[in-house]
């Protein structure tokens, strides 16, 4: 989660849409402004600092300024996205005065009026005109306060710790977290970090990973069908193509050439 200040207005330094029917490199940089990113088609692995966050379709990744951002490989080929620029003020990241929690990454599937203000800010950002940069700003403060008030309404029974593991399983799908790893990294018992998250969740950690896995696995399929099996089983931390195949036909009653070649859609 990133704290934002609310207490002065910040400014939009460029908002834009981009499409890559052919595929490319997120842009190797380090940039003095966050970076709002919304995929709205295909999908993209972003890395910032040693961290990596796989995006699907529907999903939404903020940047943050003064770090390295970055890609290892192409996003999927007809990818689409909008992006904001936008300046960050003395406050953000302070957790001081009166601000907002946004979520690093966010799910906005579905949501028609996060989309809707991405349009209407690019839109004004390329009209021009007096009221330019104040209504910019003003939709900018509106998404924000829309991304926050959503994680909140979302999980507001939430646990802390659940979801910063969670996060962590979409941020880095290429690995399998153990119990006895998550337990020694964050100071507790195999049987507390367990319970917690069978509670939180309704599923054992190994069972939510793999179903995690194998949902997006068949996403990356849909959206990239010429991708190879085994490039798709070592994305997702499988042992191989056929370890990956046989977890795949089990969870989803058909193999993964069935789903690609159209003889079974779900």
């Amino acid at each position: 989660m990133i704290f934002l200040g609310m207490e002065q207005r910040r400014q939009v330094c460029e908002c834009n849409v981009n499409y890559s029917p052919e595929g490319i490199f997120h842009p190797d940089r380090v940039m003095d402004v966050y970076d709002l990113l919304y995929l709205t088609e295909g999908g993209w692995k972003i890395w910032e600092e040693h961290r990596c966050f796989s995006l699907q379709k529907g999903q939404l990744l903020l940047l943050e300024p003064g770090k390295h951002h970055f890609s290892r490989e192409k996003c999927t080929q007809g990818m689409r996205n909008m992006y904001i620029h936008f300046a960050g003020l003395d406050q953000d990241g302070t957790g001081e005065g009166a601000g907002i929690w946004i979520p690093k990454v966010f799910d906005c599937s579905g949501n028609r009026e996060i989309h809707q203000l991405f349009e209407k800010m690019i839109e004004a950002f390329w009209s021009g005109g007096a009221k330019r940069n104040f209504r910019m700003t003003a939709l900018l403060e509106l998404l924000l306060c829309e991304l926050s008030v959503e994680e909140e309404q979302e999980n507001k029974n939430a646990d802390p710790l659940m979801r910063e593991i969670l996060q962590m399983f979409y941020s880095s799908p290429e690995r399998f977290f153990s119990p006895e790893e998550l337990a020694r990294s964050y100071g507790f018992s195999i049987r507390t970090i367990s319970s917690r998250f069978k509670k939180y969740t309704g599923k054992s950690i190994h069972q939510y990973q793999m179903q995690l896995k194998l949902d997006m696995a068949r996403s990356l399929i849909r959206q990239d069908p010429g991708r190879g099996l085994r490039d798709i089983a070592q994305s997702f931390g499988f042992y191989d193509e056929f370890q990956f195949s046989r977890l795949f036909k089990r969870q989803f009653g058909y193999s993964p050439s069935s789903f690609r070649s159209g003889r079974q859609r779900s």
